[in-house]
């Protein structure tokens, strides 16, 4: 009965243990580089493989951080991502959100977009980010090393 009750223990937490996104890479992007050839031709918007969510949702040009989702059957339950960061020059953490409808595509982009990120030198210090369900919970996330620094009174 032990053994029983010890090995329920652990699938348990197992099944409660947030799982990590992973950091494919980081770079800025100038908004050309997003225009697909169906863009051209049909004149609608197309994010290719990619969900994309931006600061500034009215542009595409800034720096972003490319993850990569681990589980699939997760992403049904997410319905907000949110991103907290450290500027330079700063301490101060600042956050958006962005609400998601459905998220169908494991590859995900998370833009920092809006003129304080045109510059190729804009970026944040320490970053993270979170995937929600509708309770607010992190299902998924992922961090750059530097937001492990950062002091754990001061997150939101």
């Amino acid at each position: 009965m032990r053994h029983f009750i010890a090995a329920f223990t652990l699938l348990a937490l197992a099944a409660s243990a947030r799982a990590e996104l992973t950091i494919i890479s980081t770079e800025h992007r100038d908004a050309a580089s997003f225009k697909r050839v169906s863009e051209y031709l049909t004149g609608k918007h197309s994010d290719g493989r990619y969900a994309v969510y931006r600061s500034d949702t009215s542009r595409r040009d800034g720096f972003y951080i490319s993850l990569l989702a681990s589980e699939k059957p997760t992403l049904a339950q997410i319905k907000k991502v949110r991103v907290q960061f450290v500027r330079k020059g700063t301490q101060e953490i600042e956050s958006f959100e962005s609400p998601v409808e459905s998220l169908e595509k494991k590859r995900i982009l998370v833009g920092f977009t809006g003129e304080e990120w045109n510059a190729s030198s804009s970026h944040p210090v320490a970053w993270k980010i979170d995937l929600l369900n509708a309770s607010g919970t992190s299902l998924e996330s992922a961090q750059s090393f530097l937001w492990t620094e950062t002091p754990r009174s001061a997150e939101l």
